[in-house]
């Protein structure tokens, strides 16, 4: 027995895994054991049949153990579905039983099993575990970028990294590493599990030559976090700072992301010169700005703030002036009056910011802040309270495949022309977004001649947007409407090699298609065609 206790110590001391199963048969609980103290993040009621997975276990390529506590007083079987690489066993301490799951090294690719845990007459519960491959594989495509990660006291493991990774994220920034040291562990993290990070610690700021030259060189980096919506007053200084960096590591961009207008004086008659004077004593890589247009008036009714589209113009005007890509900001997290996300949301957001030629999406927040913070934080992707997915990760996840998916169309393509439409019930044209030209088929630009027939509904309010990408082009149509808004249903037609991109970023002939295509809430229709 002692010899069972001393072997569960040091196991508890490898890996920290925090889950509550709840089995409502017997109301008997399933509890995973951190490292040196027990802290409660998730708790799942199983009420569906004995296939359904409960919940998932991360894996790294390496050889590894872990240990299931079970506070429960009854007999517990555990089986894996893949013994030859994933062993099971039970063993009884005190009033507790132990569950070790041990994981041999992998040397090939991705693998999964499963591991059912029985309580005498209880449904039996579902782990799915998942071992990654021996390389870390990084995400190609767009990149997709969180603010406010994964937020834990000490520094983000492994596993949760995987999590972020799982549901599409592939870099991230704005953790609070209280050191330098506790960002060097991060890093090692984010590296085994093919995560990429803007990083800061307070180091960065006070001794930056020292910082940049211990991670210049590591695989993880994507770059240097700067600063979050500063005003015109620190322009100069950061501006310094940015040169400071950029002499020792040039390989990798500084990062800051700017206020959207109406912040700091930016008023409509201000805010691009405010930009310029940004670019002019800031050289950085990378235009970035947040603007989260969608809310809730007074009667609970989703709204979009009419001067968003007027910042994605001039952002994307300023970035294509200065030579440098921009990235954009989508919503992801509930607080104040803006909404829980709904997939209408994100989508609006995220092809409206593609459609104006962003190259990155950000999304605010994956970790749901502390409740210290003003604003009634709430369901942003990962509950701050019990550490777990919510609805928000899962809706997250999907438009993250989707932007995946699209990479071939919206990374490194450059905007022709974007324009806008609104018509009212009876057919004429209402009025477009502040600071937005309306879209006009006769003037469509000459690279879209291919495109013959373009007939707008009624009652449409649409994003239309001509794209260069190479030797490819593209027509991307928003439908501008979002939650409980109407489809809209566009006719057209074109001539030979006019293909229709589905979601999963393949081409078929328009001619084999439709020639009436719908559009949800939100959602994106997209041909493209050679030139």
């Amino acid at each position: 027995m002692k010899k069972i206790k001393n072997r569960i110590n040091s196991l508890i001391m490898i890996y920290l895994c925090i889950i509550f199963i709840s089995c409502i048969t017997t109301k008997n609980k399933v509890i995973y054991d951190g490292l040196k103290e027990e802290i409660t993040v998730k708790q799942l009621v199983i009420k569906s049949s004995t296939n359904a997975i409960s919940d998932r276990i991360y894996f790294t390529y390496e050889q590894d153990t872990r240990i299931i506590s079970c506070s429960i007083n009854k007999k517990i079987e555990a089986v894996s579905s893949d013994p030859s690489w994933c062993t099971v066993n039970v063993n009884k301490v005190d009033n507790n039983s132990i569950i070790l799951i041990q994981i041999e090294k992998n040397n090939g690719q991705e693998r999964t099993t499963n591991i059912k845990i029985s309580v005498e007459k209880a449904e039996p519960v579902r782990i799915e575990v998942i071992q990654y491959s021996s390389t870390p594989i990084y995400f190609e495509g767009i990149p997709i970028m969180v603010c406010w990660g994964v937020n834990v006291p000490a520094f983000p493991t492994v596993e949760q990294y995987l999590e972020l990774k799982e549901c599409g994220i592939d870099h991230k920034f704005y953790d609070h590493f209280k050191n330098v040291e506790q960002l060097a562990q991060a890093m090692d993290a984010a590296k085994r599990a093919g995560i990429r990070m803007v990083i800061y610690c307070p180091e960065l700021l006070t001794e930056p030559e020292k910082i940049v030259k211990r991670f210049k060189s590591h695989p993880a980096l994507a770059g240097y976090f700067i600063c979050d919506e500063p005003t015109s007053d620190r322009f100069q200084n950061i501006g310094e700072l940015v040169r400071k960096i950029q002499e020792i590591d040039s390989s990798h961009f500084c990062y800051v992301n700017l206020l959207p207008m109406g912040s700091d004086n930016t008023t409509l008659l201000k805010y691009r010169p405010w930009v310029q004077s940004f670019l002019n004593k800031v050289p950085v890589q990378l235009l970035s700005f947040d603007c989260y247009p969608i809310s809730l008036n007074s009667s609970g009714e989703r709204f979009l703030s009419s001067g968003w589209y007027e910042n994605l113009e001039i952002i994307s005007d300023e970035a294509r002036n200065a030579g440098i890509p921009f990235w954009a900001y989508a919503l992801t997290t509930s607080h104040f009056s803006f909404p829980i996300p709904t997939l209408a949301d994100l989508r609006l957001q995220i092809y409206s910011n593609l459609a104006y030629g962003a190259q990155g999406i950000q999304y605010f927040t994956y970790w749901t802040p502390s409740p210290i913070y003003n604003g009634n934080w709430h369901e942003g992707p990962i509950d701050y309270s019990t550490q777990h997915k919510t609805a928000t990760w899962y809706t997250v996840q999907k438009v993250s495949r989707e932007i995946k998916a699209l990479s071939n169309v919206f990374l490194g393509a450059c905007v022709i022309k974007v324009g806008h439409i609104v018509t009212t019930a009876t057919g004429g044209n209402g009025s477009v977004p502040d600071g937005t030209t309306r879209f006009n088929f006769l003037n469509r630009p000459a690279e879209a001649s291919i495109i013959k027939t373009f007939i707008i509904p009624n009652n449409t309010k649409a994003v239309v947007s001509f794209l260069k990408n190479g030797n490819r082009c593209y027509m991307v149509i928003i439908n501008r409407n979002f939650e409980g808004g109407d489809n809209v249903t566009f006719t057209i037609t074109g001539g030979a090699g006019l293909q229709l991109i589905k979601k999963d970023g393949t081409a078929v002939p328009a001619s084999s298609e439709n020639s009436n295509q719908t559009i949800t809430p939100g959602d994106v229709l997209i041909y493209g065609w050679d030139i």
